[in-house]
């Protein structure tokens, strides 16, 4: 569905900017998730992934996410509650990442 999203908005000739947020040639390496994924890899709704994506919370990738998440900044991200912050932490249990135990590590 993703790939069909993003062959209808190349071909209507979307900028980027405007396209569905797909994953418009990318691979995930061994099948899985990583943390230098684009945030669309979650499939997260649009809405929350423009918030993440806001010159306020500067979120790019799934590490981007985790390190917002654990300096406690995504709480002051405009339009990120309680139940939005809750389904961030589901799509990343979904992606086999668990937020409440990752640690940043000196190979970044």
């Amino acid at each position: 569905m993703v790939r069909l999203l993003e062959e209808a908005g190349r071909v209507a000739g979307l900028p980027d900017d405007e396209r569905p947020a797909g994953l418009d040639g990318h691979r995930h390496p061994r099948g899985v998730v990583s943390l230098d994924c684009p945030l669309a890899c979650l499939y997260l709704p649009v809405r929350t992934v423009n918030r993440l994506r806001s010159p306020e919370a500067d979120c790019r990738t799934v590490r981007d996410l985790l390190r917002l998440m654990h300096s406690d900044r995504l709480r002051d991200v405009r339009g990120i509650g309680v139940r939005t912050r809750e389904e961030i932490r589901r799509a990343l249990l979904r992606a086999r990442i668990d937020p409440d135990h990752w640690q940043e590590t000196d190979r970044t």
